[in-house]
């Protein structure tokens, strides 16, 4: 928490509302944080890429701050809905609840 506020608090609203429609999760171990870029408008967005390796390739997904792309997940195999976070383009993953804590 900086400047004494939650995340979610000291992002533009347009933001924040854009947060809450994909369902991120903004609490717990692993928060999402998003890495804000510019549109060809000059608005800011949450920057989306393509994930470049593994199944999930060429699926596109929101990008935090350190540079993962986080990709929505429906249940399957025992786990509820959840995040697949794509580290290195998607070489490797790790999944996270809609808590935003970590799934093994």
């Amino acid at each position: 928490m900086k400047d004494g506020l939650p995340l979610p608090d000291r992002l533009p609203a347009r933001i924040q509302q854009q947060i809450r429609n994909a369902g991120l999760p903004i609490a717990g171990q692993f928060p999402f944080v998003p890495n804000l870029v510019k549109n060809k408008k000059g608005k800011t967005i949450i920057e989306k890429a393509a994930i470049r390796h593994g199944p999930k390739k060429g699926k596109r997904g929101y990008v935090d701050t350190q540079g993962r792309i986080w990709i929505k997940c429906h249940a399957h195999a025992n786990v509820g809905d959840h995040w697949d976070v794509q580290e290195d383009g998607g070489a490797t993953y790790f999944r996270v609840g809609d808590n935003g804590n970590r799934i093994s």
